[in-house]
């Protein structure tokens, strides 16, 4: 899988944030680097291929990114982008944004992208859950990584969702007991900051739910 191509899906508000941050972090590594845009809804097949298999003509580095992506149809994504994405060269990035895809992406990963609003509905509900399966685990280490500062409502539901365990029997009480004190430990640290509630804190919280990063 390549680790120079995204898939972003959302409201265009938050993907163009996205697109700006990983613009500014390529950025930050690479110096000056070219941005060429395509559109979904206009897409040519034969220009797409040529910025994503030719280098910059000024510069070393370039950035491709194709917005509406629900807008191209499934024949093309098989027989034209994804066969060719393969082929991108390293010093060339590729990002797809859109509010939908017609395909998967298969080894792919796509981030879905949600209005904080609906998204911290969507994770205050999840304490109520006698257990997570895996789309509320992503959605949680989602949030976290989102919103690192949120650690006060995220802690909260985790509180829940592990006495939920316990009165389901699905921990034993030892287990219980031993994750709500690194539980009540975290949210100390944060309070009286001796963690600091930066990025790389939530990790801390998805170990109590034995999530893996």
């Amino acid at each position: 899988m390549k680790t120079n191509v995204w898939f972003i899906l959302g409201p265009h508000s938050l993907t163009s944030e996205r697109i700006e941050s990983i613009n500014l972090d390529l950025s930050e590594k690479y110096g000056t680097i070219e941005v060429k845009r395509c559109y979904g809804s206009e897409f040519d097949s034969e220009l797409f291929i040529n910025e994503i298999t030719e280098a910059s003509l000024f510069l070393e580095y370039k950035i491709v990114i194709v917005h509406q992506m629900e807008e191209i149809d499934k024949k093309t994504w098989e027989n034209v982008i994804f066969p060719f994405l393969k082929k991108i060269p390293e010093n060339i990035f590729v990002i797809f944004e859109g509010i939908s895809i017609k395909v998967k992406t298969g080894d792919y990963t796509v981030e879905h992208l949600e209005e904080e609003e609906n998204l911290r509905k969507k994770i205050f509900k999840k304490s109520w859950k006698k257990r997570l399966n895996a789309k509320d685990i992503y959605e949680v280490s989602q949030f976290l990584k989102m919103y690192p500062y949120e650690f006060a409502s995220v802690i909260g539901v985790i509180e829940k969702y592990l006495q939920n365990l316990f009165l389901s029997k699905a921990i034993s009480e030892q287990a219980f007991l031993e994750k709500i004190k690194n539980l009540s430990d975290i949210d100390f640290k944060l309070k009286s900051g001796r963690i600091p509630n930066e990025p790389g804190w939530e990790v801390l919280l998805l170990d109590l739910l034995d999530i893996s990063c």
